[in-house]
C-alpha cells in the first residue's frame, strides 16, 4: 500500500516536472536579446548583434568562426548520408574541450585551425568566398585528416538564433550553424568558384566539364 502511494506521489512529481519543461518551451526565443545563462556562467550577451556579426563576417565577438567546428558538419567519404548538420557556435569555441585548436587568419582570409589529435598535428581551414542572394554562405573548406592528404570541399551554410533550456534548466539563447550542403571537389581543386544570385559556378567543372552551374532553392 505504502510503495503505491510512492510511487503515485513520483508520477506526479515528474509530471509537473515535465509539464514546466514544455510551458518554458513556449517562449524558448523571448527575449534572446537579453543575454542568458551558459554552463552556469553568466554572460551579457546582445544575440541579435552577434547574429548580425556571423551573418556580415563570420565572426563571433570579434573571432573567426572555428575551423575545426566548422569540418565536423562534413560528411564522411566512407558513408552514403551526411551526420552532423549544425553546430552551436558558442559551445565549439576554439578554447572548449571539443574543438580545442589554434586559430589565425592568413593574408588572404583563410582561417585555419590547428592541434593535435593521436600524437599527429591536424589542421582544418575555410575560406568565405561570399554569399547566395537569400544570404547562405558559401565556403572553401580543406581538412586535413592526418598524414598529407588535404580535402577540399564546398559548403553552403546559414547562422540561425533559436534556444534551448539549460543542463540546470534555465532558458538559454542559442546562436547555431546548420549545413545546407556540402559536395567534396576532389584534391587539388583550386579553380574558380563564382557566384550570381543562387548559383555557383565551378571552373573548370568537377567532374571534368568546361564550367558547371549549380543552382539552389532560395531559403524562405
Amino acid at each position: 500500500m505504502k510503495l503505491n502511494k510512492y510511487l503515485s506521489y513520483l508520477g506526479l512529481v515528474v509530471t509537473i516536472w515535465v509539464g514546466g519543461l514544455g510551458w518554458v518551451n513556449l517562449d524558448l526565443v523571448a527575449g534572446a536579446d537579453q543575454g542568458g545563462s551558459i554552463a552556469g556562467q553568466d554572460v551579457e550577451l546582445d544575440y541579435e548583434a552577434a547574429l548580425t556579426e556571423l551573418q556580415t563576417s563570420f565572426t563571433f565577438q570579434g573571432e573567426p568562426t572555428n575551423p575545426r567546428a566548422v569540418t565536423a558538419m562534413l560528411p564522411w567519404l566512407s558513408d552514403r548520408l551526411p551526420g552532423a548538420i549544425a553546430i552551436d557556435i558558442e559551445g565549439s569555441t576554439a578554447d572548449t574541450n571539443q574543438f580545442y585548436a589554434d586559430v589565425f587568419v592568413d593574408e588572404a582570409g583563410r582561417a585555419t585551425a590547428v592541434w593535435e589529435q593521436f600524437g599527429e598535428e591536424r589542421f582544418a581551414s575555410y575560406q568565405n568566398i561570399g554569399q547566395l542572394s537569400d544570404g547562405t554562405q558559401v565556403l572553401k573548406v580543406f581538412v586535413n585528416t592526418g598524414g598529407n592528404a588535404v580535402f577540399p570541399y564546398v559548403m553552403l551554410a546559414n547562422f540561425g538564433l533559436d534556444a534551448e533550456i539549460a543542463w540546470d534548466g534555465d532558458l538559454r539563447p542559442r546562436l547555431t550553424m546548420r549545413r545546407r550542403d556540402a559536395s567534396v571537389v576532389g584534391v587539388g581543386y583550386t579553380d574558380e568558384i563564382t557566384i550570381s544570385g543562387q548559383a555557383l559556378t565551378f571552373t573548370p567543372g568537377l567532374r571534368g566539364e568546361t564550367f558547371m552551374t549549380t543552382a539552389m532553392t532560395a531559403m524562405p
